[in-house]
């Protein structure tokens, strides 16, 4: 009993540390007077979290007072990301920096490593097998466990700004070798020219880009284990590969969760019973991945 008193304690001593700290240059890093005040706190920012996220307590802290990073956990407890957008004004872009835990249940130990932004483009990258050292940065705001048979993978989700004309949706696929993260798996099928990119069946992630100024849904649905998604598509066939005029057409695909590969289909109905078993569709809660 005391022990628990006493890990308590400690957690909120240095929740307390963490507001007072991280979050005032977290705020820097996203609203910071001019870029060399934002590169700096940022630089800041990495050495506090890496020194922070050594304690054996980083894993559970709240980091909700710290709006300015996202910190989201996998719904089966095992892994969390820290991850934070720094936006340019010279250049009128973002990088994305952060970090990956992975609680390890034999040992009841936490691993950490620092996220490094490969600053590839998407055409270099959907068919690529990568590492935290070298992923492709997006923060991330859905992870989705899925298991077959012995094997787990983790489904992300994710948002990248990419400058002032084009922003990113991303679904990645993280697993682990040797308890090392490795993003990126061949577990998509889809019909000919449903993807953006290339051929679902080369890509180990998929990247949609579209206009700056548009809202793109992507979202996973615990009913039928599927990501419901808008099809983007130029506004004008003569502007078909100029993605800041891509945006949704009204139409919806999807990826359905089957023997282990999410397969494509490509304009779903959304609104026919057949899609959602009858029910309405709704997105899926963390506490429904357990189920």
């Amino acid at each position: 009993m005391m022990k628990k008193i006493t890990a308590f304690i400690l957690c909120f001593i240095l929740s307390v540390q963490l507001n007072a700290q991280i979050r005032q240059l977290a705020d820097s890093v996203l609203r910071g007077s001019t870029d060399s005040v934002r590169l700096a706190a940022n630089e800041l920012l990495i050495t506090q979290m890496s020194e922070y996220l050594k304690t054996s307590n980083s894993f559970d802290a709240s980091f909700d007072t710290v709006r300015s990073i996202s910190a989201i956990k996998s719904p089966d407890g095992l892994i969390r990301f820290y991850q934070w957008a720094m936006p340019l004004m010279s250049s009128n872009t973002f990088q994305i920096f952060g970090f990956i835990q992975l609680k390890d249940k034999k040992t009841k130990t936490i691993k950490t490593w620092q996220l490094t932004d490969g600053k590839e483009d998407k055409y270099s990258v959907s068919d690529k097998t990568l590492t935290p050292d070298n992923y492709f940065a997006a923060v991330y705001y859905s992870i989705i466990p899925l298991k077959t048979g012995n094997t787990k993978t983790y489904t992300l989700l994710g948002w990248r700004g990419n400058n002032q004309r084009t922003s990113l949706k991303v679904i990645d696929v993280l697993t682990f070798k040797n308890t090392q993260p490795v993003f990126g798996k061949k577990i998509f099928t889809a019909p000919a020219k449903m993807l953006p990119v290339m051929a679902a069946n080369k890509c180990t992630r998929i990247i949609f880009e579209y206009n700056a100024n548009a809202v793109m849904s992507l979202k996973y649905y615990n009913n039928g284990k599927r990501i419901v998604f808008d099809h983007i598509s130029p506004s004008k066939e003569s502007l078909k590969g100029l993605e800041e005029f891509y945006g949704p057409d009204m139409s919806y695909d999807s990826f359905v969760w089957k023997k282990g590969k999410w397969n494509g289909k490509a304009d779903v109905d959304i609104r026919n019973k057949n899609s959602t078993d009858g029910k309405k569709i709704a997105p899926v809660k963390d506490s429904d991945l357990h189920k």
